[in-house]
């Protein structure tokens, strides 16, 4: 017999994730000097670093050995007992190999994991969830799931309602969230909620989400009944602005030419300050066209954008009316220029839905010359959109120039 190991202990717990030491006494039962080589087996070697794994003993001496042990934190890492041992093999006769064996008791490890598929959800009344349960420790996971609500305005369902996942494994879970009322506001409410995966004598995993409840009457519709209206108006000013007064000028010009032409005789008058002639004035009438212009802007979370109108060649625009729509009660601010001249400044935060702007001096712009909506996005009340959305109606009568 050229040697014999043993261990200090018989069984050692260790725990995944953390680094054990084992004590190896390594005895030289020869008379003559000799060099020993420590390599570990099983199935914990892959762990295990010993330290020297080269010895040299004189004949009846002994030395200590430090094992390293490191099981690593993973699902892979079976709880409960392993054995480890370490083959001797002296090199003065290498087919004269011992070994010495110990006990490792692998504790458990805990980390769940859950995973909200969808954040953030609409809905009048109610919507659907996923999520995943994820199990990264090394021991079967039992969960059961609740929803926490500080505010207590909704309740859930969940499919399944507990669930057992495998260790490096993991499942989906569906969840019903039901608001407890309706919201009668024309704005949505957005409720922040948070989910526990509960199993006793583990960690609780949770996750976070949020149910935006939209209104029973739907938010936009304040904005399409004022579309519709002022499509309406667009098509009544132009019947009576355009339509009427064409058929009303050539009723006009069929009477002229039924009846015989008349003379107009055009009697100048005396100026009695200076004694001049002064041609009298002819009346004209130039009604225009009823003209509706929209200027809608989609602008991102932290940029500015703009909207153009130019008036066309050989016309001018003479605005009377301007409306402008936030139909998000988004923040930031909506300026109205003239080319680079400042008629509005607007703040978006004291906007909710719509703001009208009628002018008692009509703005007349000349041919060549822009009207520019400038919108800028600093924040947005309603989290599942992306951008700022403002809508700016015109209103006016496009004259020749």
């Amino acid at each position: 017999m050229a040697a014999q190991a043993w261990f200090s202990h018989g069984d050692v717990d260790v725990t995944p994730g953390a680094v054990a030491v084992l004590q190896l006494t390594v005895v030289n039962l020869g008379d003559s000097t000799d060099t020993f080589v420590l390599t570990p087996a099983g199935m914990a070697a892959g762990w295990s670093t010993i330290n020297p794994a080269t010895i040299t003993l004189f004949g009846g001496t002994q030395q200590v050995v430090d094992i390293e042990v490191f099981p690593p934190l993973l699902p892979s890492t079976t709880a409960g007992p392993t054995s480890l041992s370490v083959r001797i093999v002296p090199q003065s006769d290498p087919d004269d190999v011992r070994s010495a064996e110990t006990t490792l008791n692998i504790a458990g490890s805990f980390d769940r994991r859950l995973d909200v598929l969808q954040p953030a959800l609409r809905g009048r009344r109610s919507a659907t969830y996923e999520m995943m349960l994820e199990n990264r420790g090394n021991t079967l996971a039992s969960c059961r799931l609740h929803l926490i609500d500080p505010s207590g305005r909704v309740e859930a369902d969940f499919d399944p309602p507990a669930a057992g996942v495998e260790p490096g494994a993991s499942t989906l879970i569906r969840m019903k969230v039901r608001s407890k009322g309706f919201q009668w506001e024309r704005r949505p409410r957005t409720v922040p909620f948070r989910i526990d995966a509960d199993q006793p004598g583990s960690p609780t995993a949770s996750g976070s989400a949020t149910f935006v409840q939209t209104p029973i009457v739907p938010e936009r519709l304040v904005g399409r009944l004022i579309a519709l209206i002022t499509l309406v108006a667009v098509a009544l000013g132009s019947w009576f602005g355009v339509v009427k007064p064409a058929i009303r000028d050539a009723a006009d010009d069929a009477v002229r030419v039924a009846m015989p032409a008349t003379t107009t005789s055009v009697v100048a008058t005396i100026d009695s300050a200076t004694g001049a002639t002064v041609a009298p004035s002819v009346p004209e009438e130039d009604q225009g066209t009823i003209v509706n212009i929209p200027l809608p802007l989609a602008v991102p979370v932290g940029q500015t954008d703009a909207a153009r109108y130019t008036v066309p060649a050989g016309q001018r625009l003479r605005i009377t009316d301007i409306i402008v729509q936030n139909p998000n009660i988004d923040l930031g601010s909506l300026i109205i220029q003239r080319n680079d001249v400042t008629l509005y400044t607007f703040s978006l935060g004291n906007i909710f839905g719509d703001t009208s702007a009628p002018l008692i001096t009509p703005i007349e712009l000349l041919a060549g010359e822009q009207l520019v909506v400038q919108v800028t996005c600093t924040g947005l009340n309603d989290p599942t959109f992306s951008t700022c959305s403002q809508n700016v109606f015109v209103s006016g009568v496009l004259l020749a120039a």
